[in-house]
């Protein structure tokens, strides 16, 4: 009985923290959502309130197609980009990662090492020798150099998530698929891919998230090309000196809704891939 009465206060002030945490978090959100179907007038005089009597749609109505933030064009571009490394970098660093874990010889433990070391490289220390490779690969200001910077870049921290779930699999499942006669390949899509779908899960949401809300690279490699993504859209229609806050609020609210969104629908995959791994261990 005395272990419940110490418990259960613990318990309160941990809820209470979290709940203080979450409201803090939750205030500058719930600033950009209201500020969207406002005035000007309104935004400036009351940002924190909801006038339910002249809450508008013109804001959002006005900038989905403005000069400098197309939607099509920066959705489109950013959906592309983000779709594409996100299956290149799963196909490839799954099967590498396969590889890795399975294959005793020394030389695969120290280009594995060797690949880890790509996570301790900030990306401002690479962005330039990689401007010079896709200069000389005639890549630079292209979707292409783009998408092919990020694959190389979102590699090791895929391949570190799925060489450590990999080893929760049992090897022996390789062994005895081999005995009857399966390939690598086959061993791979058809009996070790399916077990690693919640960490499939983790690395579409880290990579596609990051990829969507990137945005030195595609300002530098895309540059003063006619495709841009979500966040060179808002930083072109925002600008520096702008001070038209409903229409800052609106370009922001069109650029988040996909991430919003994308998160809602994948949230019990990420759990579930964020807990799998350690119920396994």
């Amino acid at each position: 009985m005395r272990l419940k009465r110490y418990e259960i206060p613990g318990e309160i002030a941990r809820n209470a923290v979290l709940l203080v945490a979450s409201f803090l978090f939750l205030i500058p959100f719930y600033v950009a959502i209201v500020n969207v179907f406002k005035t000007r007038l309104d935004i400036v005089r009351h940002p924190m309130s909801i006038p339910f009597g002249r809450l508008t749609l013109d804001n959002i109505l006005r900038n989905l197609f403005a000069p400098h933030f197309n939607v099509l064009i920066a959705y489109g571009t950013s959906l592309v980009i983000a779709g594409l490394t996100v299956g290149f970098v799963v196909l490839f660093a799954s099967m590498m990662s396969f590889v890795l874990c399975r294959k005793k010889h020394a030389f695969f433990k120290y280009a594995y090492l060797l690949l880890l070391a790509g996570l301790m490289i900030p990306a401002q220390v690479i962005l330039l020798p990689i401007v010079q490779v896709l200069r000389r690969l005639h890549l630079m200001f292209t979707v292409q150099g783009l998408l092919l910077m990020n694959i190389g870049w979102y590699m090791p921290f895929a391949a570190f998530l799925f060489v450590g779930y990999m080893r929760t699999v049992s090897p022996q499942l390789d062994e005895s698929a081999r005995m009857d006669g399966a390939s690598d390949l086959r061993i791979f899509f058809r009996i070790i891919f399916p077990l690693i779908s919640p960490c499939v899960a983790s690395v579409i949401i880290f990579v596609a998230l990051w990829t969507w809300n990137d945005f030195v690279n595609p300002l530098i490699i895309l540059g003063t090309s006619q495709f841009y993504t979500v966040t060179i859209g808002v930083y072109r229609a925002i600008g520096q000196y702008v001070q038209k806050w409903e229409d800052v609020f609106a370009v922001v609210f069109i650029a988040i809704v996909p991430v919003i969104i994308f998160y809602l629908f994948m949230q019990k995959q990420f759990v579930a891939g964020l807990t799998a791994g350690a119920l396994k261990g």
